[in-house]
């Protein structure tokens, strides 16, 4: 990613690529679905700024290889199949834990509502280039490398423990091509990111809580 890109992406995805309404109506569904279960949980989405960056960045670097850990309620994961839909190419591959609102004593925070499934908010329409994987990402990332090989583009979403976030950066950077895209949310938890991209030797770059290196 140039500099000159990126100190354009702000005009440039906001003029390039309309997609406001579509995130507004996954933050619709999302609000309607939490309206009643109390403020201990929220769906964790990444607001919709950031998804409509997300989407930007997705149709300009066209990956055809998209790996996410985290999906919770999908709107993310929703965002990111959209913009390889109309980039007409790509697929991506997610690895969730799901939680249901009060199916842990005392977890609170981030979870699906009750009777939902892990990456509800995807639509059929999007499903066809989706592969959904349930389980721990120590346990279900490797898998998923092993059978999709060299990736474009890679976000970490899941649990923002230091040890997870240097894991998942670790196997994800072995298998991302040159060039290609390490994006992490919630990098504000611990120096994660910042480590790693000081280990690599690369240049951090930032949408609000999003923050991204290239291989």
């Amino acid at each position: 990613m140039s500099g000159s890109y990126w100190d354009d992406f702000e005009e440039y995805q906001q003029e390039e690529y309309p997609i406001s309404d579509f995130v507004e109506e996954l933050a619709d569904r999302t609000e309607s679905a939490f309206g009643d279960i109390g403020d201990d949980y929220f769906p964790a989405y990444l607001g919709i700024d950031n998804a409509v960056k997300l989407y930007s960045l997705i149709r300009h670097k066209k990956p055809e290889i998209v790996v996410e850990t985290g999906v919770c309620n999908g709107m993310s994961s929703a965002v990111i199949l959209k913009a390889l839909k109309d980039n007409e190419r790509g697929r991506l591959y997610s690895v969730d834990l799901p939680v249901e609102a009060g199916t842990i004593e005392d977890r609170k925070g981030a979870v699906i509502p009750p009777g939902k499934s892990s990456g509800w908010l995807v639509t059929e329409d999007l499903k066809d280039i989706w592969e959904l994987n349930l389980g721990n990402t120590f346990y279900e990332l490797s898998k998923v490398f092993e059978e999709v090989g060299e990736i474009d583009m890679f976000i970490h979403d899941s649990g923002h423990a230091y040890e997870i976030m240097m894991f998942e950066f670790g196997i994800a950077w072995y298998h991302l091509r040159e060039g290609g895209s390490l994006l992490a949310d919630n990098t504000d938890k611990n120096l994660a990111f910042k480590d790693f991209a000081r280990a690599k030797e690369r240049q951090v770059y930032r949408m609000n809580k999003l923050a991204i290196m290239e291989r």
